[in-house]
């Protein structure tokens, strides 16, 4: 197996920046910064520069980090070949998700699957649908899961769950349960942040229905799904949430979904990876989501 050293300067190689090649590795900064030093040492070669505060990869740190990530990429085959052969699984998986998913909907499918593969260590982290993306082409992340549209050659979109984006408001809010979609403009709104998945199919299907979203009254844009339904709380005003956000507090009665004939949001949210065959403990965590009965009866039934 790959000498430590190697697992670290990939690390660095990928993020060039050595806190966050740190945090990744749970070491500190001064144990990267040596473990390279012996590498150049070792190798007899210069492996990164700085030029104003930022690194730069060398000539052949570039050949040696696209070589070695394609070793580590076979040790965990070979890891993962004899996780089959004893019929125990013990990888580490990181996983990504936008911000509908890692709240509202990964977590259930992530219990399950821990129950009956408790050996895989999974790390979850959460951004919008740019950040993750971004994350699964630097290699910094093995599976994910978004809110946006398919826009990355590079990335592999697999239709994972069908959603609807539906307007609400507190349920004491003296909005009217129906309106017009040409009455749209008289309300306030609170919004997503733009780059966030939701956000961008929003903007898009309210252009389709000649509904242009900066036409539309502005009161406040807030960047989190749960910031947004404790806000509508306290206001009178309108957001657009994915009925998977929402299911409890429907139930409990502290939110509504107003109705908007000739308006209907649809989407469907996508597992990600990089082109070419996923990472073997991905797939294990792919075929469990896609075959657990129990688990899509659950996932697949969110709608009022």
């Amino acid at each position: 197996m790959l000498d430590h050293k190697y697992k670290i300067f990939c690390s660095l190689a990928r993020h060039l920046n050595m806190t966050r090649a740190a945090d990744e590795l749970h070491l500190s900064q001064s144990a990267v910064s040596k473990s390279v030093r012996e590498l150049e040492k070792e190798l007899g070669i210069t492996l990164f520069h700085r030029s104003k505060g930022q690194m730069q990869l060398t000539e052949a740190a570039r050949y040696l980090h696209e070589e070695t990530e394609k070793l580590l990429g076979k040790e965990r085959e070979i890891a993962f070949g004899m996780d089959c052969l004893r019929k125990r699984f013990e990888g580490t998986l990181h996983i990504g998700a936008s911000t509908t998913l890692a709240q509202y909907i990964l977590p259930a499918a992530l219990a399950r699957f821990i129950e009956t593969m408790p050996g895989i260590k999974i790390n979850l982290i959460s951004g919008n649908t740019r950040q993750v993306e971004e994350q699964i082409r630097n290699g910094e992340l093995h599976l994910a899961f978004i809110e946006g549209n398919p826009s990355q050659p590079d990335i592999h979109y697999i239709p994972f769950l069908k959603d609807e984006i539906v307007p609400v408001c507190a349920a004491g809010s003296n909005i009217p349960a129906s309106i017009e979609k040409e009455e749209l403009g008289r309300y306030p709104f609170v919004f997503r942040e733009k780059g966030s998945g939701t956000e961008q199919v929003i903007r898009k299907q309210l252009a389709e229905a000649n509904i242009p979203i900066d036409e539309l009254k502005e009161q406040l844009v807030l960047g989190s799904t749960e910031g947004i339904k404790q806000y509508l709380c306290h206001a009178e005003c309108i957001a657009f949430l994915s009925i998977y956000s929402i299911r409890e507090a429907l139930k409990d009665g502290h939110l509504r979904i107003i109705d908007i004939e000739g308006l209907s949001i649809g989407r469907t949210l996508y597992a990600i990876h990089q082109q070419g065959e996923p990472d073997p403990y991905a797939r294990k965590f792919l075929d469990f989501v896609y075959n657990d009965k129990s688990l899509r009866n659950m996932l697949y039934n969110p709608i009022r």
